[in-house]
């Protein structure tokens, strides 16, 4: 199959997605929401998170403080290429790993964001210049991704019950495999060299220590 072929299969795979896509997102929203309520009313549960999170991912953000650009965004992009491989096989069992996972992301994000304006930081600011520049790109991956797993797990549902037929499941199959491979590997790419050089850099210059474990 030709290239060109391969881009123009990329529409009718979204088109085809779309009350997926839609799922996905709206998971993502409502763990943003939980999240950011989660930390207004419990901070101190909040902070047990960020606890956490300093344990798993804090060694790995102050040796990347010791590495080129490139070597970082390498490092970036193959942690966030698992994930969305975690989120795309995990569609297997029926769809539910990949809705809770993209939920899940969304709650970080909405924690994160309360923490930053706990600690005096506007919303706005922190969005623009801490989430949006790498976010632009690995957001709509990791939703995507999302998307994937969960249309692939919920046509394994339907060919488990007789409502899907062995063909049907394979060109679903194809279809991930043409939009990880296309859209979604150079979305995570570009979205962890700017993570790296653009978001990290705004950062330290805007908000300092603000985000202290991501």
């Amino acid at each position: 199959m030709r290239v060109s072929e391969l881009l123009s299969r990329i529409p009718r795979i979204l088109k085809a997605s779309r009350r997926y896509i839609a799922l996905a997102t709206g998971l993502f929203l409502m763990g943003i929401a939980a999240g950011a309520s989660v930390f207004y009313y419990n901070p101190l549960d909040a902070s047990q998170l960020f606890l956490l999170l300093d344990r798993k991912f804090g060694p790995m953000t102050r040796s990347m403080a010791e590495i080129s650009i490139p070597e970082m965004a390498g490092m970036v992009f193959w942690n966030n290429l698992k994930a969305t491989g975690l989120l795309i096989a995990g569609g297997i069992v029926f769809g539910i790993l990949p809705m809770i996972m993209v939920f899940i992301n969304g709650l970080l994000v909405g924690m994160v964001s309360g923490d930053v304006v706990r600690q005096g930081f506007g919303l706005f600011p922190f969005i623009i210049v801490g989430i949006l520049p790498h976010g632009l790109f690995e957001i709509p991956a990791y939703i995507l991704g999302g998307t994937l797993g969960i249309r692939l797990g919920f046509n394994i549902l339907g060919y488990e019950r007789g409502r899907q037929h062995g063909q049907g499941l394979k060109v679903i199959v194809i279809d991930t495999l043409v939009v990880l491979v296309i859209v979604l590997i150079p979305l995570l790419a570009i979205g962890s060299l700017v993570e790296v050089s653009v978001t990290r850099q705004l950062v330290e210059w805007v908000m300092g220590d603000a985000l202290r474990w991501h």
